[in-house]
């Protein structure tokens, strides 16, 4: 925008001289704001470029660590556990950074990753059952609660985490199975874990009432 001292007026057009007395205008020192939109490729490429910061970072922290490890073995390959860390890492940091995935799929994909790599590090430094008989319905319980707390605070939209309450009441049974062929020894975890799976999905279905049966056709198609 161009503006003459001399009238006081602003010119909106781009002519070099004032209409009304033909002295030279001068530039506002307002400057038109742009409109243009922001460059998405470049939040891609630096997003990109992290990921692969830390496949290098990761490959080469390994590979010093296996070293190390066959080195000074003491009869625990305990550079398999960091292995299985460094790569729970990058599949947390590379699924999350998708932005087309919803906060309820990250929580899950974590809550599941952590629980494989407890199991493996379990049967890595000589297998003891802890990470089935309490890891495992710890992290039921852990989502139990996180659902609970999410429903809560969105409870506009609750009925949204009835899959994810489903979900953790078929690991709730998983863990039965488990118990019943004898892989978990210690079953009072897993039956609280059950017991409060169950009463968190029932309480929904049977007090959200129609928003429960909608949100189940949507989800299910039934």
């Amino acid at each position: 925008m161009k503006e003459c001292k001399k009238c006081r007026v602003e010119i909106l057009d781009d002519t070099a001289i004032c209409p009304l007395c033909s002295s030279v205008l001068e530039t506002s020192g307002e400057q038109e704001q742009s409109t243009g939109y922001p460059d998405v490729k470049s939040v891609s490429r630096k997003l990109s470029f992290i990921v692969r910061l830390y496949s290098f970072l990761a490959i080469v922290s390994e590979a010093a660590l296996i070293v190390f490890n066959y080195l000074y073995f003491h009869g625990v390959w305990w550079s398999a556990v960091t292995g299985i860390c460094i790569l729970y890492f990058y599949i947390t940091l590379k699924y999350s950074l998708q932005k087309n995935r919803g906060y309820q799929s990250v929580i899950l994909t974590q809550v599941i990753g952590a629980v494989l790599l407890v199991i493996a590090a379990d049967y890595i430094v000589g297998y003891r059952g802890w990470s089935v008989n309490y890891v495992l319905p710890g992290a039921i319980l852990l989502l139990n609660g996180t659902i609970a707390t999410l429903m809560i605070v969105n409870a506009s939209n609750w009925q949204s985490y009835i899959l994810m309450q489903i979900l953790t009441a078929v690991a709730s049974v998983v863990c039965m199975i488990l118990w019943r062929f004898a892989v978990i020894t210690k079953p009072l975890f897993s039956l609280a874990a059950l017991a409060v799976s169950l009463c968190l999905l029932l309480g929904t279905l049977i007090f959200g009432d129609r928003k429960a049966k909608t949100e189940l056709k949507r989800r299910f198609h039934v």
